[in-house]
């Protein structure tokens, strides 16, 4: 099976330079290390998003990830039939809900409500 091709890019072969201050340099580092890529990349792709590039962090990725995955074990643990009484019930449920709400965050993700709305 052959190769897909790869996508064609502009050649980036111009330089922009601006004037920053130490602490904002320190930040714009810090920023870019979260999110996993090299600072030059970062504000580019930060200023032609429009200041609206959405970062996650690799490490976000995986507690994300893992959040999820434990949201689900919850779900699916969910007494069908049985003989818990409803606050019990509504405990498991709220617990389910916010582990679920902690990766939609961590994601970055708009708060668009979970699979059953809230009640």
């Amino acid at each position: 099976m052959p190769a897909a091709p790869k996508p064609q890019h502009t050649p980036r072969d111009r330089f922009f330079h601006f004037r920053i201050s130490t602490p904002e340099i320190e930040a714009i580092n810090r920023h870019a290390a979260q999110a996993g890529m090299r600072p030059g990349v970062f504000v580019r792709d930060l200023a032609l998003s429009g200041g609206n590039l959405r970062i996650v962090s690799r490490v976000d990725e995986s507690a994300v990830f893992e959040l999820r995955r434990l949201g689900a074990m919850l779900k699916s643990l969910y007494p069908k039939e049985s003989n818990w009484t409803n606050e019990e019930k509504r405990a498991h449920w709220a617990a389910m809900k916010a582990v679920l709400e902690h990766a939609r965050k961590l994601s970055g993700e708009d708060d668009a409500g979970g699979e059953h709305g809230d009640a």
